[in-house]
């Protein structure tokens, strides 16, 4: 397939240095990849608001510590000025940047810049004013680039700085473009990454009516069933994720503690259905060729794949088929898990989230498990790590794949760090 997307001159690897998430399954990423090795489920019965008209009326909610974490973290002058999704996303940053070792006060303010990708509807939450004197400040904690200012402010980086938004894979879309910024030569140091706080009785009622969403309501836990013969769709949940990306070249002279390298990505627009991928998932296999041939990665080092899988019945079924259409036979000996199984859809957080949990992967050599797999879909026959975590040995490259409900597809490459 020739390369279509716009690249930049040379293919240059991107390092990842630290990750900060927050989630239903923790807020900390040593706790979040704990939790998820052990397959543990983050969805319960919705109790931060009446969910009892709702059809589907579980959810990812964020853990009581987060809200314990948010007051003694965030100032209350940046409370009132900002909504939930700003104040996640600047946390994750602040434990991505910890956990990076970067001397801020030592680099370039000028080289340093901030992505961030949300679907948007998070700053916009009715569920999310603010309390008193708030509605003053409504412009500044509304605004679709707030999230990316916030951490830009607070660090004092003056390169680039924005949002993104590209609906389910805003995450993957503010990876790519600070990849790119990087290769570029404009930045040495990127905060990227996503967030998204969409679990509201407005958004659930919406989802149902669209028909995305799960209703099996008796076990929370067990509702979530990517690949699953019996899966009927996702459930909402709230979290984001910051990555630090830097240059090869600089995170070495720092010496720096590396998870892992991207090499590229690949994206483009489904124009089938609003909400599908064709039947042949044409575009999801476009997608995921262009992300290799970018990023120059050969398929046979390809052995991991961090899954879309939504639980939803056409797209699981497309994503299965389109992995098959590149890997031929190989795919069969591939690995593939769904951390949705375990959080939920954080929408514009889960696949920044997935990237994280991709670069995780190859540096522990363990791979999370799919929870809920119980009963094989002849129409999704891959080895989909099956309810435990699996101990790997020398894989040297994965793809974390991002499909989503607007055609915005994006599936980016990873390789171990020697």
């Amino acid at each position: 397939m020739s390369n279509r997307n716009e690249r930049p001159s040379g293919n240059k690897s991107v390092a990842v240095t630290g990750i900060g998430m927050i989630c239903p399954l923790g807020i900390s990423t040593p706790v979040v990849w704990d939790n998820m090795l052990s397959g543990k489920s983050g969805i319960q019965h919705i109790t931060k608001f009446d969910a009892g008209e709702c059809v589907t009326k579980i959810g990812g909610q964020l853990p009581q510590e987060y809200f314990e974490l948010e007051k003694e973290k965030t100032p209350k002058r940046l409370f009132k000025k900002t909504v939930l999704a700003s104040r996640i996303i600047r946390l994750c940053s602040l434990e991505a940047l910890a956990d990076s070792s970067l001397e801020v006060n030592q680099t370039d303010p000028y080289r340093c810049g901030v992505i961030i990708g949300t679907s948007g509807a998070s700053v916009r939450s009715p569920d999310d004013l603010g309390g008193p004197n708030a509605q003053r400040w409504k412009i500044v904690r509304e605004m679709i680039n707030a999230p990316a200012a916030w951490i830009s402010i607070g660090n004092g980086f003056q390169g680039p700085s924005y949002s993104i938004s590209a609906g389910y894979a805003s995450g993957s879309y503010a990876i790519a473009r600070a990849f790119d910024l990087i290769q570029w030569g404009i930045i040495d140091v990127a905060i990227a990454g996503g967030v998204d706080c969409l679990l509201t009785k407005n958004n659930l009622n919406r989802g149902n009516l669209m028909k995305l969403l799960s209703t099996q309501n008796g076990d929370p836990r067990r509702a979530i069933r990517p690949f699953d013969k019996k899966r009927d769709g996702f459930i909402l949940s709230d979290g984001g994720c910051a990555v630090v990306l830097e240059s090869h070249d600089h995170a070495r002279k720092r010496n720096a503690e590396i998870y892992a390298l991207m090499r590229g990505y690949g994206y483009c627009s489904q124009t089938f259905n609003l909400r599908y991928s064709p039947p042949d998932a044409k575009d999801m296999q476009q997608t995921i060729e262009l992300a290799l041939d970018n990023s120059g990665t050969p398929r046979e080092m390809v052995n991991y794949v961090n899954a879309n899988g939504t639980a939803s019945v056409k797209n699981d079924m497309c994503e299965t088929a389109a992995l098959k259409k590149v890997f031929g036979r190989r795919a069969q000996d591939m690995l593939i898990s769904s951390q949705k199984s375990m959080i939920g859809h954080c929408v514009g957080g889960a696949d920044a989230i997935e990237f994280a949990v991709t670069a995780l992967t190859l540096k522990t050599q363990k791979i999370p498990p799919t929870i809920n797999y119980e009963f094989p879909d002849p129409e999704c026959d891959l080895d989909y790590v099956p309810n435990y975590m699996a101990t790997i040995a020398d894989y040297q490259a994965a793809i974390t794949n991002s499909f989503g409900v607007g055609g915005n597809n994006c599936a980016i490459v990873l390789i171990r760090s020697e």
